[in-house]
C-alpha cells in the first residue's frame, strides 16, 4: 500500500470518529475554552487559593483596627509600608483583582495622613493584633485552607490546614497560660477556639478525600 494512500485513509477514519462522537451527542470542546480560566488576568476579586490574598485581607482588616485602637503612628507607618510593598507585588500578579486596588487605596490614604516624622521605632500598644506574627498566619491558613476545600483542591487544604493548626496551637498555649493575651480585643480569644474546632473537622473530611 502506498504511503499516501495509508495517510488518507487514516484522515478518513478520523472524521469518520469525529462524526460518530458528535452523532452520540457527546459535546466536542470549543477551541480555547476555557483555556485561560486560571490566567491571574482573570481575577477580578476574592476569595483566592493565594495565602498573600489573605496576608493582604489580614492588613486591611488590622489597619482598622489599629486606627480605632489610636496605635502609635510610626508603628502604623512601618506596617502600612509594608502593606503596600505586598499590594504592589499582588497587582503586579492580579491587575484587575479590586480587592488589592482598595486596600492599596487605602493603605495611601493613612500613609499621607501619618506625620512623616512620625518615630518609626515606636511599637504597637500590647494585644495589637497586627503584632501578632501567629495570630495572621492562623488567620491566613484558616482561610486558604477553607477556599482550597471550596475548589476541591484536598492538598493545598491539607498544607493549610497543617499551618493553620501548628499556628493556633501557639495561641492555644498562650491562652492557656494567660501569656500576654489578656490585651487583646474582645473575641481574639473566642476566635481562636472556634478556628480550632473548625480545623479539626476539616481536618477528618480532607483525609477522607486523600485516602
Amino acid at each position: 500500500m502506498k504511503i499516501g494512500s495509508t495517510r488518507a485513509g487514516g484522515i478518513v477514519i478520523a472524521m469518520l470518529a469525529i462524526a460518530t462522537v458528535v452523532a452520540a451527542g457527546v459535546e466536542m470542546p470549543a477551541a480555547r475554552a476555557a483555556l485561560y480560566s486560571d490566567d491571574a488576568t482573570s481575577v477580578t476579586g476574592g476569595p483566592l487559593l493565594d495565602r498573600d490574598y489573605w496576608r493582604a485581607s489580614w492588613d486591611s482588616m488590622r489597619l482598622e483596627d489599629a486606627l480605632k485602637e489610636r496605635q502609635p503612628e510610626g508603628a502604623i507607618l512601618i506596617a502600612v509600608i509594608g502593606q503596600i510593598q505586598l499590594l504592589d507585588e499582588l497587582i503586579k500578579k492580579y491587575p484587575n483583582d479590586a480587592d488589592f486596588k482598595k486596600w492599596k487605596a487605602r493603605a495611601e490614604e493613612i500613609k499621607a495622613k501619618i506625620d512623616p516624622d512620625a518615630d518609626r521605632r515606636a511599637e504597637f500598644k500590647p494585644g495589637c493584633l497586627w503584632n501578632e506574627g501567629n495570630y495572621k498566619e492562623a488567620y491566613v491558613n484558616v482561610n486558604y485552607a477553607k477556599t482550597a476545600i471550596d475548589k476541591q483542591d484536598w492538598a493545598a487544604a491539607k498544607d493549610g490546614l497543617n499551618y493553620a493548626e501548628r499556628n493556633l496551637g501557639f495561641l492555644r498555649q498562650r491562652i492557656k497560660n494567660n501569656d500576654r493575651v489578656a490585651a487583646w480585643p474582645a473575641g481574639a480569644a473566642d476566635w481562636v477556639t472556634q478556628a480550632s474546632e473548625e480545623v479539626a473537622k476539616e481536618t477528618e473530611l480532607v483525609n477522607s478525600k486523600l485516602k
